[in-house]
């Protein structure tokens, strides 16, 4: 019984890593791709048509909020904020993101102005979190270098990552729920086999838990990479 149960959960990553975004997850990681290959050609017009529905938030003299930022995509309303939880469990793997690209409208929108040359900017964290929010964040990896994540999730995980033109990267997650009676109720490890500018998982946690991930970069440059899960 023990086996046969061990192979069924030895089967199981390789059905869950094939489940679809929800469209909004995937509108976002087409934008992403799509910002992310456009700058490194300095293709202006498909920067500028990729948040063609991008509304800057508008602020006062004193930097209070007069009108929220907002984004649409795809006919999807894409709402962000950082993530509030990420730890990188090993940092020696990471440099400083600088004059990477960062793939938020506001660096699109900067990039745009400066006609593709890369400037120190601030990310934008101005949306506020609502309902199907995602949560995001903008990295950088040493050549060959792999950094682990973690963070919280529930309920259904969708999760992608897009790297900077001619990044190439490796995707894996590690799913553990909540001890109950100090034993592990369910432990799912997963890899998007696809080697390659961007990467995606999706599969269901029972209960509430914790998740590492894994970011490799397989270049022998630095790159930046987005990182987005659904809230």
């Amino acid at each position: 019984m023990k086996k046969n149960t061990l192979l069924i959960l030895s089967l199981l990553p390789l059905e869950i890593f094939a489940q679809n975004l929800s469209p909004k997850m995937a509108a976002f990681k087409e934008y992403c791709l799509n910002v992310a290959n456009a700058s490194a050609i300095c293709n202006i017009s498909e920067l500028e048509k990729c948040i063609e529905n991008w509304t800057p938030a508008e602020l006062d003299d004193n930097g209070n909020l007069i009108t929220e930022e907002k984004f649409v995509y795809k006919n999807e309303q894409i709402n962000y904020v950082m993530f509030g939880n990420l730890q990188c469990e090993d940092t020696v793997q990471e440099v400083a993101t600088g004059t990477h690209f960062r793939f938020l409208p506001p660096a699109v929108d900067s990039w745009i102005a400066n006609n593709c040359e890369p400037v120190l900017i601030a990310e934008a964290n101005l949306l506020r979190a609502e309902e199907n929010s995602m949560e995001y964040s903008v990295r950088t990896l040493k050549p060959h270098g792999k950094a682990v994540y973690s963070t919280r999730g529930a309920e259904t995980v969708e999760m992608f990552v897009v790297a900077e033109n001619g990044g190439k990267i490796r995707f894996s997650a590690h799913s553990v729920e909540k001890k109950i009676s100090g034993e592990i109720t369910n432990e799912i490890r997963l890899t998007d086999p696809s080697d390659g500018q961007s990467a995606q998982l999706v599969w269901t946690m029972n209960r509430n838990g914790d998740i590492e991930f894994s970011v490799e970069n397989l270049t022998d440059r630095e790159i930046s990479f987005i990182v987005v899960k659904k809230m």
